[in-house]
């Protein structure tokens, strides 16, 4: 890879020597008073070499914090609630220690090369690594702040006395309109004078003071105007590591190229490979049941289409099989079910021979002999669209489905109109994880999902593993025996309206 903008990592192998280079890299932005600091803005990318193991563990943390405070935000949280759910997903990921700034140094040259390669991709990466700077900046203190700001030539400086004295009504009054600052902060007479193009969203928001082509940004807003600066300066360079992507896929073809074109769908939450449902064991007879209480839409929307059509297209066949598999249904049980139902179809010996291959091979019982796993939320999201008029139905239904589509059946699954409210609300900001989030809440009354640590979901077992804790506490409040699911003769509920 060639270009200042694209990191040029070395061999497989690092020393410790390696690692403190970069210490003392990032250590000479430290503040004064030698406090440990985060903010940076990237501007030299790392040449030491660090190990293809090392390599893959800071991306994946990093895309773990990323994710972390994009889902934060899509379910709206504000104020304390955002800055503390981004407080410890850091000290998860990205602890503020000498080992934590160096991987916090290279994974984001990591994530921009593989974030590099669209225009949504860049578009994720740059919100997401900008909300998590503005968190860092407000965060240290502001002789710290003030001195990074200087460090970088952002010399945005306070108005004078005599200028503040001359527009101390106006900037009083534009303080006093706003309910996003409390007392002390409306009571603050510092402020900045910027071009009012700098700050478009503090004008759009009519959060500040203007005259003559300036606003006046008081100093709570500082960080609107320096993470403008940041913005286009990451986006600059994203756009210049674009470029250079294709050399870069040449060059790594064989090492890197797969993890980071792969990287943007990665499922990096919990393991989802076994059968998790709270020791309960699911079994052929409990389907139907189980799709009515605790299937997610998705899967829902794929068993309701196999029973009636009695047939499943590839795409679909994998992603709902694999379910199967991870709910606890053995290989045998799954040969069973497709059987039953493409038989009403074809003869049984036609399905044996194009059909039984592809449900042993999810199970590690033909072709690499893998234990293949069910796959996330992201990746079912990132997969091609279903078009369900040409039979497709796999994919993520808050996704695929048009509102008149979704609405139509949130309803006809007896969601409220405040939640079908919601969850549209949602899918029009591509927050489908959020919605599904919403969606579980609907189907189990008296949870909270979006007002805990599980938030939106991520993964269809989740859902279903939720699900049947919910339901076992249910039947265990009641004193009924708990049992994977009741009722196995229930309709199934048509989920494609």
């Amino acid at each position: 890879a060639k270009g200042r903008s694209v990191p040029r990592f070395g061999p497989p192998q690092a020393g410790p020597a390696s690692a403190m280079n970069i210490a003392r890299r990032i250590s000479s932005e430290k503040p004064a008073a030698g406090r440990m600091s985060a903010l940076s803005m990237y501007e030299i990318p790392p040449t030491e070499p660090i190990s293809v193991s090392e390599f893959e563990e800071f991306a994946f943390d990093r895309l773990r914090l990323l994710s972390t405070i994009e889902l934060a935000r899509a379910k709206g949280l504000k104020g304390e609630d955002l800055e503390k759910r981004i407080r410890k997903a850091r000290d998860e990921y990205m602890p503020l220690s000498s080992t934590g700034l160096v991987k916090d140094f290279f994974s984001h040259f990591i994530l921009r090369l593989a974030y590099c390669r669209s225009e949504d991709l860049r578009r994720w990466f740059l919100t997401n690594e900008l909300e998590l700077f503005k968190w860092r900046f407000v965060n240290n203190p502001p002789d710290d702040r003030n001195a990074w700001l200087r460090a970088h030539g952002l010399r945005y400086e306070a108005i004078s006395r005599d200028e503040y004295d001359e527009l101390k009504q106006d900037l009083c009054e534009a303080l006093a309109s706003r309910r996003d600052l409390d007392a002390g902060q409306v009571d603050n007479p510092e402020h900045y004078k910027v071009p009012f193009e700098e700050v478009i969203d503090l004008v759009r928001q009519r959060k500040v003071f203007l005259r003559g082509g300036f606003a006046y940004v008081p100093e709570p807003d500082l960080v609107s105007i320096v993470s403008t600066a940041v913005r286009a300066k990451w986006s600059r360079e994203l756009a210049t590591t674009s470029r250079s992507w294709p050399s870069l896929r040449e060059d790594e073809a064989d090492r890197l190229f797969g993890f980071l074109e792969g990287l943007s769908t990665q499922y990096v939450g919990e393991d989802w490979s076994r059968p998790n449902n709270g020791g309960t064991k699911v079994t052929l007879a409990d389907l139907p049941a189980a799709a009515r209480r605790s299937f997610p839409l998705c899967m829902h929307n794929m068993y309701v289409k196999l029973l009636e059509t009695h047939h499943l297209k590839h795409n679909a066949r994998n992603q709902f099989g694999l379910f199967l598999k991870t709910i606890g249904l053995t290989v045998d049980e799954s040969m069973a079910f497709f059987k039953s139902e493409f038989g009403k179809k074809m003869p049984g010996d036609k399905f044996m021979k194009e059909y039984a291959y592809g449900i042993r091979y999810n199970y590690g019982l033909e072709g690499k002999r893998q234990d293949w796993s069910a796959a996330g939320c992201k990746s079912i999201i990132a997969s091609v669209g279903a078009n369900a008029a040409a039979g497709e139905h796999h994919g993520c239904p808050f996704k695929n489905y048009d509102e008149g589509q979704m609405r139509a059946t949130l309803q006809q699954m007896q969601v409220s109109g405040t939640d079908v409210a919601f969850i549209l609300e949602k899918v029009r900001g591509q927050h489908f994880q959020v919605a599904c989030g919403r969606f579980f809440e609907a189907k189990h009354k008296g949870t909270t999902l979006l007002q805990t640590e599980i938030g939106g979901i991520e993964h269809p077992n989740q859902f279903f593993t939720e699900s049947i804790k919910f339901h076992l506490a249910q039947e265990k409040a009641n004193g009924i025996k708990p049992a994977a699911t009741q009722d196995s003769q229930s309709t199934p509920v048509d989920a494609s309206a």
